[in-house]
């Protein structure tokens, strides 16, 4: 059954692949200029590619069109089609991505933001061009673990970025992310998934999700929180304090 799963499966996703690398050719060169249906068509091809992959997400909560910033915890590269098929967004990402084989052709075309890790130059720049985008009504994603983590908690949240929006009369919700071990009986974290994941065994977790029937992913969604007379560091730590506690319930 696995293998036969994956010779269904593998030609679609290549076709999948192939169609998004075409319709990219007709996006706007600046994400300023992105209109409604360039992110309807977005969310369109990922929620197709979840198809693919045989993804089932138990969405908990609701998502807020109205957040400006949304940051959740990181597991897998699996979590960028999860969240983007269901919020019209542009994500931050690490700069080594933008040069990946078609992975980073289909993320620079629809308006990903990259940067270089550790660099307090880019950094900056970063910022401002987050400012930039809240100010054209842009939505952003980020996971301010900087790193794949590992399914349980959250790891050190990095406040840096955080920046470009404090005092700001903005919002963010955040999100939590949980591949169960054995849905529904057993919603702990799945350490195949984590271990995978964290070793950068990203073909070979793909390659998983494709000979699987289907794979859960429970995506929760949690209230907002203001910026509003509040420093990036206070932000960053109530943050990590929602999405840590949503992971902790789904423990129990």
């Amino acid at each position: 059954m696995p293998i036969l799963l994956l010779i269904l499966r593998l030609p679609l996703l290549i076709l999948h692949i192939l169609i998004g690398l075409f319709t990219i050719i007709f996006f706007p060169k600046e994400t300023r200029y992105f209109k409604h249906i360039h992110y309807s068509i977005m969310m369109l091809w990922m929620r197709f590619l979840s198809f693919i992959l045989g993804i089932k997400v138990d969405i908990r909560g609701t998502p807020d069109l109205s957040a400006d910033l949304y940051v959740s915890n990181h597991v897998t590269y699996l979590d960028i089609i999860i969240i983007n098929k269901l919020l019209p967004v542009n994500f931050i990402a690490k700069e080594a991505i933008s040069s990946w084989p078609i992975i980073g052709v289909l993320a620079s075309k629809t308006g990903t933001l990259f940067i270089k890790r550790g660099d307090n130059v880019e950094s900056t720049k970063m910022i401002h061009e987050m400012e930039e985008r809240f100010k054209i009504k842009n939505k952003i994603v980020f996971f301010p673990e900087g790193k794949i983590g590992n399914g349980i908690r959250v790891k050190k949240f990095h406040y840096k970025l955080f920046k470009s929006i404090e005092n700001k009369d903005l919002s963010i919700q955040p999100i939590a992310i949980r591949y169960p071990r054995d849905y529904p009986q057993d919603n702990n974290y799945s350490e195949m998934i984590s271990n995978k994941s964290e070793k950068g065994e990203m073909i070979s977790l793909y390659l998983k999700f494709l000979m699987r029937r289907k794979s859960h992913v429970i995506l929760l969604f949690l209230d907002k929180v203001s910026t509003r007379d509040c420093e990036n560091e206070t932000v960053t730590n109530v943050l990590a304090d929602k999405i840590n506690d949503a992971l902790d319930n789904l423990n129990s």
